[in-house]
């Protein structure tokens, strides 16, 4: 179950280029030749997915909206199905300095409309991702201190501190034209091209000029089908071939050991395959600890007691891993030694009888949760009510409640995390750091928790490249946290869930992602 993580590994005394650009810059056979084309013209590729994006704009981070772009746009380098670093757009790459990355630009690339891929615009996209007011990559990309080139297709991209992340940060950055603002028409240098683009599907054809890899499909259809039930209709009656988006309750079926849970559903069309496979998602109850309950570490401790991880399994019919810490098995700073706390709902109960003793009286929390998850609500409230915790339950919407965990208004609220990196900073950054309006630190700690040895750890964990010593750093900071400050309770790692006809070839990624020149 354990994926392969991002380990950016740099030798300080020699600065020598690494990963797969030694066998580019030694004259081995570039991995990116053509293979042949799998399917015949007339074969269509449909992939079904249950959100539309509001926007194809390269500079956004959401999945939503990068789930639509995988196969148009591309950056200097990508990840694989298990997030190694590969090379894209950037032939070679390495460290001048621990301060300075020099990467040179692949030669004879295209873009769709015929014009050649050139530095200005690496330089364009890049500073566009790192300034545009719509930008979702600006915080992740604030220690690149200055973009230069070195020559016509040379770069050098520094940093205001040894950056160990700098390569995935590149991959999260598409690269567009220098100068193109129209981003609902998008143009990339992706292996497909689009030719159409409404509301609810984009229709993309294969780049004839393409520099790597030929895609099997000549052809590629996206719909957004909002609807469960019409997902699933789509799916059976073969209008899509690929779902992103199976609801669990109609996976379940298809393992024996999940089927008998209430509520599973089956799936008619005999000819579909389900794959479940492990995500970059914890999902997680947090602690507001302003509040005058919460802020006392024997009821923290006690509610996390409570709450038992197998009934989160249940919910979510069998597709989920119990969670003992903020990030998942896979992700590069989990600590193996964090055992987690047993559910022990006696021994809960003695907690909060130490707190209150003999002046016992019944205390009120609010619990904001996402509200297309109410069974979490109410199995929350009911096993808090055993402890003599009244639970308001309040459902929001996403964004209500990522506004209201940014606001630092929240007595305790569920949140879903996905290391988008493979690496455990970014949760760390964005939902433990204490609050720092100069450098965006902890924009998402609705916990307003602060803890400066722990602030202390993620710092130096950010600059440096000793790998090994940067990964106790990310695992000391993830003990403390769990164990012992006690900053939530971890409920469960994700499964991604993917449903296809029998005669496709797919092979998922541990960020979720769906690229249709990987289908075949």
């Amino acid at each position: 179950m354990l994926v392969s993580v991002i380990l950016v590994t740099a030798a300080l005394g020699v600065y020598l280029f690494f990963g797969e650009s030694l066998l580019y810059r030694f004259g081995y056979q570039d991995p990116t030749a053509l293979r042949n084309v799998a399917r015949p013209d007339t074969e269509i590729l449909t992939i079904g997915y249950a959100y539309a994006p509001n926007d194809y704009d390269p500079v956004l981070f959401d999945p939503v909206s990068r789930s639509r772009m995988t196969d148009v746009y591309e950056s200097l380098v990508r990840t694989d199905e298990n997030l190694n670093i590969k090379p894209a757009l950037a032939s070679t790459w390495g460290l001048i300095d621990p301060y300075t990355w020099e990467f040179v630009i692949r030669k004879n690339v295209k873009f769709h409309d015929g014009t050649t891929l050139t530095v200005n615009d690496v330089v364009y996209s890049l500073n566009r991702a790192m300034k545009d007011q719509k930008s979702q990559l600006k915080s992740l990309l604030s220690t690149i201190s200055a973009i230069e080139t070195s020559d016509e297709m040379t770069i050098r991209i520094k940093t205001s501190v040894p950056d160990p992340l700098l390569l995935s940060k590149m991959a999260a950055v598409y690269i567009s034209q220098d100068g193109y603002a129209n981003f609902n028409e998008p143009v990339g240098t992706g292996p497909y091209k689009v030719m159409g683009l409404t509301t609810d599907e984009m229709f993309m054809e294969r780049f004839g000029d393409y520099w790597g890899e030929t895609p099997a499909f000549k052809s590629v259809i996206v719909k957004m089908i909002a609807d469960r039930e019409e997902r699933i209709q789509a799916l059976e009656s073969g209008e899509v071939n690929f779902l992103a988006n199976l609801p669990p309750n109609y996976a379940c079926s298809f393992f024996e050991e999940f089927k008998d849970i209430s509520g599973c559903k089956s799936l008619k069309n005999k000819n579909i395959v389900v794959k479940a496979t492990p995500g970059l998602e914890v999902s997680f109850i947090a602690f507001n600890f302003n509040n005058e309950l919460l802020k006392e570490k024997k009821y923290r401790v006690a509610i996390k007691k409570a709450l038992d991880p197998e009934v989160f399994k249940k919910i979510a019919f069998g597709f989920a891993i119990p969670a003992r810490q903020f990030v998942s098995s896979g992700v590069f700073g989990f600590n193996p030694d964090i055992m987690g706390e047993v559910y022990d709902i006696d021994e809960a109960k003695k907690l909060v009888d130490e707190v209150v003793g003999e002046s016992f009286s019944r205390i009120a929390v609010t619990f904001d949760y996402p509200d297309s998850l109410p069974p979490v609500g109410l199995y929350v409230q009911g096993q808090l009510r055993d402890l003599g915790i009244d639970v308001d339950l309040n459902p929001l919407s996403d964004a209500e409640l990522a506004k209201k965990i940014m606001a630092g208004d929240s007595d305790m609220y569920y949140m879903g995390w996905r290391s988008e990196l493979g690496d455990a900073s970014d949760f760390l950054l964005a939902g433990v750091h204490s609050v720092d309006a100069n450098s965006g630190y902890g924009s998402f700690n609705g916990m307003n928790y602060n803890n400066l040895n722990v602030d202390e750890l993620i710092g130096e964990s950010q600059k440096n490249l000793d790998t090994q010593a940067r990964l106790e750093q990310l695992q000391e900071a993830m003990r403390i946290i769990t164990e012992d400050d006690v900053v939530g309770v971890p409920l469960f790692e994700s499964e991604v869930l993917y449903a296809y006809t029998d005669d496709l070839n797919f092979k998922s990624r541990v960020d979720g992602y769906v690229y249709a020149s990987n289908i075949k």
